[in-house]
């Protein structure tokens, strides 16, 4: 099952307000159930969640129950005390909500190293449709997306599955992101004019999706650490923070703990 289609059976689920950029030529089209776990605040106080919604509602998305409940500083501080009740909680509301909805394939995060709210998001999503497998009987299809560089990077994998935009879908999204970014402003802005600058306009032609396997790029942090290691250590030094998460000291034991450690 991949997926392609409208489906009241289809869920999106986002670590944070803003990933729906990524994605939004297939979230116009499937209109997934759409779960976001922070507002989007970063270091700042100014969530930007209420802009996400306003899109994905736009878009034809439905909004879940759980859509920015924690404030970024929540998260990482969750992170930082090792809080394994706050995850699990958070993963068992994940899972109630794909039951209570008869979701049968969820779209989310990838674990790419770049942000451990991004690695965290994909954990939980995998230990969520683990536990709803086990309990229904029933298979929730699993699927990631890229969330840093080209989609297109992904085109190898394996069972890899590209939504292909026309140009007039193409001119739309340029117009939602660009209008997007403008609102918040910021490092955002910056982001996207380098990712336009660096690609052109034809990287929001492809939206690539494959079975969820980055659970195996944590053999790679094992040798050469994330880089949300070196951003968060740039950001202690800044003031904006008073420790820097860590791969081996906080993310790998949330991530073994709720059981979705793949390195083999």
């Amino acid at each position: 099952m991949r997926p392609t289609s409208n489906s009241p059976s289809t869920a999106l689920i986002l670590s944070h307000p803003g990933h729906e950029l990524r994605v939004l030529g297939w979230l116009k089209t499937a209109r997934p159930l759409v779960l976001i776990l922070t507002d989007g605040s970063g270091h700042t106080t100014q969530p930007r969640i209420e802009l996400s919604c306003q899109l994905i509602e736009g878009a034809g998305g439905r909004l879940g129950s759980l859509c920015g409940n924690f404030t970024d500083q929540q998260f990482y501080q969750a992170i930082l005390d090792q809080d394994l009740d706050f995850f699990t909680q958070l993963r068992t509301q994940i899972c109630e909500t794909l039951q209570e909805q008869q979701i049968a394939l969820v779209v989310g995060d990838s674990i790419e190293g770049y942000n451990p709210s991004h690695d965290l998001c994909r954990s939980l999503i995998d230990s969520a449709v683990h536990d709803l497998q086990q309990t229904s009987g029933r298979t929730v299809h699993n699927y990631e997306f890229p969330l840093v560089d080209s989609p297109s990077a992904w085109s190898d994998r394996d069972r890899a599955w590209c939504h292909a935009l026309s140009q007039t879908e193409q001119a739309w999204k340029l117009a939602q992101i660009r209008d997007y970014a403008r609102k918040v402003g910021d490092t955002l802005l910056e982001e996207v004019e380098e990712m336009l600058a660096q690609f052109g306009d034809e990287i929001l032609g492809e939206e690539w999706f494959s079975p969820s396997i980055s659970g195996h790029e944590l053999n790679h942090f094992e040798e050469t650490p994330p880089f949300y290691e070196r951003h968060g250590a740039r950001q202690v030094s800044a003031g904006y923070y008073d420790r820097a998460i860590e791969f081996r000291q906080h993310m790998l034991p949330l991530i073994s703990a709720l059981g979705r450690d793949d390195r083999a």
